[in-house]
């Protein structure tokens, strides 16, 4: 198996600072930051979490205020899923395609009990439950309202009903309510966007400190997790990239299956409505042969591919 030309340490023990080197010999002329010859060390300081407490977020007052509801969603988990998209994200990733989810109060949102969200989720029980699905939250960052998140998840169980975290692991708090929710969760779908940290800040527009801390913990607690990976032309779509995936979390046996998902223009018009300009315009979904290629290396690191 070739080895990647960048290495950061999966080690969940690990609280340390990580430093490797990365040293792509091969070029392409562009200038995304992904095709760029770089020799360079990098240092990714390793956040040692604070003991466990309720820190929680002071404005919850047992409401989640909420985007939109998808009743049957087909592709946010196993089977069909009733899927709540909740309001605010803090990264800003130029792909998005949920931009109207950034910001945490807009015009068109609502504020729901989990007791409303319930009573919706059970009238379609039967359906999600005769297909092997359950609910999931997503967004928007869901971790940014985890005490909702955490009491809806809790409702959901006492019914047996299958529980999905799909996240950019954007943790601000590791407490007990963190914990409590992750103990409540069936499923996490963990977006690992550029293991590369200077490319994830022209990507996302933040370092992924965070969100690597949270998938060691998450490897830590032996969580069930799926990795979600978008491939974005001249960003996440070269063969070092795929390999630092690979490197990262190669060794996290809670990581079941890797989901391969090329970039899409389906969200772009949202921008618009929004005010804002989408710094995409005329990138186009990647070709076949280099999602095959990269399913190709993550399959060598052990994973099983989802496309």
């Amino acid at each position: 198996m070739p080895e990647p030309s960048g290495i950061i340490s999966a080690n969940p023990n690990h609280n340390a600072e990580t430093v490797f080197q990365t040293a792509s010999s091969a070029e392409r002329p562009s200038e995304n930051p992904a095709s760029r010859t770089i020799m360079q060390t990098y240092t990714i300081n390793s956040e040692t979490h604070p003991p466990a407490k309720d820190m929680g977020h002071r404005h919850y007052q047992g409401k989640g205020i909420v985007h939109s509801v998808e009743s049957c969603g087909t592709v946010d988990g196993p089977g069909l899923r009733y899927v709540l998209f909740l309001q605010g994200c803090l990264m800003r990733c130029l792909y998005c395609h949920n931009r109207d989810t950034w910001d945490f109060h807009t015009d068109k949102c609502q504020e729901m009990t989990v007791e409303q969200v319930m009573k919706q989720v059970m009238s379609y029980r039967h359906y999600l439950e005769a297909t092997g699905g359950g609910v999931t939250a997503t967004g928007g960052e869901p971790l940014l309202q985890y005490e909702f998140v955490r009491d809806w998840f809790t409702a959901c169980r006492e019914h047996g009903i299958h529980t999905c975290l799909d996240t950019n692991g954007y943790a601000l708090h590791y407490d007990s309510i963190l914990e409590d929710l992750l103990d409540h969760t069936n499923l996490v779908m963990l977006d690992l966007k550029q293991i590369d940290p200077e490319i994830h800040k022209v990507l996302v527009g933040i370092p992924n400190t965070k969100t690597l801390n949270f998938a060691r913990h998450l490897a830590e607690r032996g969580q069930s997790t799926r990795v979600r990976y978008v491939i974005v032309p001249g960003y996440t779509d070269d063969e070092r990239s795929a390999h630092l995936l690979g490197g990262f979390i190669g060794d996290m046996e809670n990581v079941g299956a890797v989901e391969l998902l090329p970039y899409h223009e389906l969200g772009a018009h949202k921008w618009a409505l929004c005010g804002d300009e989408y710094k995409l315009k005329g990138v186009h979904p990647p070709p076949k042969e280099v999602v095959l290629k990269i399913k190709e290396i993550l399959e060598g690191y052990g994973k099983s591919i989802i496309y």
